[in-house]
């Protein structure tokens, strides 16, 4: 709950603090003291805008400070975790605003961010004004009011997480789609291609092969004349190197035998001759394998041709064909892989859908439930709240089964009423009057009371329109909303004021010829003058004072508003 609160130069005000009490709060004061000044604090403390004509006269800097203590000390630890900023059993809030433009945020004394302020105190706080009248208005409103009444709000959770895993499915579906799209643009070439190139059945460095080839078929006749030659000259004729060598051989072998000196040079004749043996042997079986075959020269051409031409397409060279072959083979063996992952994203998005679906419709059956419940016991509450004719609907506007569900479900929903016995249901948006609203949204906190997650609601002058009466009703019901949650009330009206358990009158005075606005907590009998002021004005008379402690003690003592 919002326990303290301080403000200076802001605005008109130049310093005030005000500790506030855990139930119901009221702060009243003339028109123009100062009472918006004070809500447009706890707003600006709450993460509303920061303006530097809020800036007070004279002074650099504007300074909001608030304490809160929280209803669960360990859930707060938790988000303050969660966020990155100091733990703590309670949470102090300060803002800076400067005239230099430089706007600061304290939280637990460590500097933060707007956006962490916004998102401590969403459920902090819930300022109820204009502007909340107007949201209830909103479609989209009324159907988490009607949620919250409901208790559906896990499974409004449920639907929106559902709704954003099949989108989620959907969308990668779609990329997929648009990916398969164009591949199957590419995709009967690139099969081409890879077929064209696996056809040909390559292998690394075979044109370098097929070239060395081409070359000796070309030539296999001039080779075989020119090895024969050298055969014959070596072995194959009279007079060949090898019977000359061998003679030699034979007339040296007998000349060592009488001058063994000659030992070493006869060793290496020998092993000349040997050489040359082995040589022409060589030479022989070289010339049993060349042959001249034109039909393998004329395979070898078109072969080289054939991968000359892929070169041209592919290449430069053989291995980059190859490798374009093995990259484009990847590419359709991807594709197949996105046609199966295609397929599974399509099954599961289905099944998504379906699922989605069945959510939606158990939401709508549980939403028309609660509505009408919700619409039943409304009507009840605005007939207390001098509405007696009223008659309260809610409509709901559906999507069929085949229609996609929304991160809502299908539904959507419209408040309607009749104020007066024998009138058409009509919209609320369209004929409720500024008090009728305000009755219609003090009626639904009620019966939300016990489901509000916010531990601190605050009225800001939601009494216009009513008077008399039904505005003693409402203060009883505001009484009663303060068991529930803390009350903070801002009012022009005596009948709510009275029941306020801590009262603060916020006012207006000179200071040093500057106007200043200031606030201050009224004593029991303070407050019965201030209830006096509100009925009769600045002249207070005897009868207006009666009045006024009358009303204190019948509010006090809880005995009937209406008589």
């Amino acid at each position: 709950m919002l326990n303290e609160l301080s403000v200076k130069n802001f605005a008109l005000i130049e310093e005030l603090s005000l500790s506030f009490g855990s139930s119901f709060n009221v702060l009243t004061g003339e028109t123009g003291a100062g009472k918006s000044i004070i809500v447009g604090a706890i707003n600006l403390i709450l993460g509303g805008r920061a303006f530097t004509e809020l800036i007070r006269e004279g002074a650099d800097e504007a300074e909001v400070q608030a304490l809160f203590l929280p209803a669960d000390p360990e859930a707060l630890g938790r988000r303050l975790e969660e966020l990155g900023l100091p733990a703590g059993d309670e949470i102090v809030l300060r803002r800076v605003i400067s005239r230099a433009g430089r706007n600061r945020v304290y939280i637990n004394g460590s500097l933060a961010t707007l956006t962490q302020l916004t998102t401590l105190t969403r459920d902090l706080v819930s300022v109820s004004g204009q502007h909340e009248h107007q949201q209830l208005l909103d479609p989209e409103r009324q159907l988490l009011l009607v949620d919250q009444f409901g208790d559906l709000r896990p499974r409004r959770a449920e639907m929106s997480e559902m709704y954003g895993r099949s989108a989620e499915l959907k969308a990668r579906l779609a990329a997929l789609e648009k990916d398969l799209q164009e591949g199957r643009r590419q995709v009967e070439l690139t099969r081409f291609q890879v077929q064209e190139i696996e056809a040909v059945g390559l292998r690394p460095g075979e044109d370098e092969d097929l070239d060395q080839e081409r070359r000796l078929v070309r030539n296999a006749e001039k080779i075989y004349s020119l090895v024969k030659g050298s055969f014959d000259r070596l072995y194959g004729e009279a007079g060949s190197a090898i019977e000359l060598l061998d003679a030699a051989r034979t007339d040296l072998e007998k000349a060592v035998n009488l001058d063994h000196r000659l030992t070493a040079v006869l060793a290496q004749i020998d092993g000349a001759y040997h050489e040359l043996d082995d040589a022409a042997r060589t030479l022989r079986e070289h010339l049993d394998k060349i042959t001249f075959d034109p039909r393998r020269l004329e395979d070898i051409e078109d072969r080289l041709a054939l991968i000359s031409r892929l070169k041209r397409k592919y290449g430069p060279t053989l291995d980059d064909v190859l490798d374009y072959g093995r990259r484009a083979a990847e590419q359709l063996g991807r594709l197949e892989d996105l046609e199966l992952e295609r397929e599974r994203l399509r099954s599961q998005a289905e099944k998504s859908g379906e699922q989605a679906k069945a959510l939606a419709r158990e939401l709508s059956e549980k939403r028309r439930a609660a509505a009408l419940k919700l619409a039943e016991a409304a009507a009840r509450e605005l007939r207390t709240l001098g509405m007696p004719g009223l008659e309260f609907s809610v409509s709901f506007s559906a999507g069929a089964d085949q229609v996609e569900p929304g991160p809502l479900g299908w539904d959507q929903v419209e408040f309607l009423i009749s104020p007066n016995i024998g009138e058409e249901l009509k919209p609320l948006a369209r004929i409720a009057s500024g008090g009728e609203l305000s009755r219609v949204m003090l009626c639904l906190k009620s019966l939300l009371a016990g489901q509000e997650r916010v531990q601190t609601i605050i009225f800001d002058e939601v009494d216009a329109g009513i008077g008399g009466a039904v505005a003693e009703v409402i203060g009883r019901k505001i009484k009663d909303l303060s068991g529930f949650h803390q009350v903070v009330c801002i009012t022009h009206l005596p009948q709510i004021a009275v029941f306020g358990q801590n009262h603060h009158l916020v006012y207006k005075e000179v200071r040093g010829r500057r106007t200043v606005t200031d606030i201050r907590p009224l004593q029991a009998d303070e407050k019965t003058v201030e209830i006096a002021r509100m009925l009769g004005g600045v002249a207070l008379t005897a009868k207006t004072l009666e009045a006024a402690r009358e009303m204190v003690e019948r509010a006090s003592s809880g005995s009937d508003a209406v008589r």
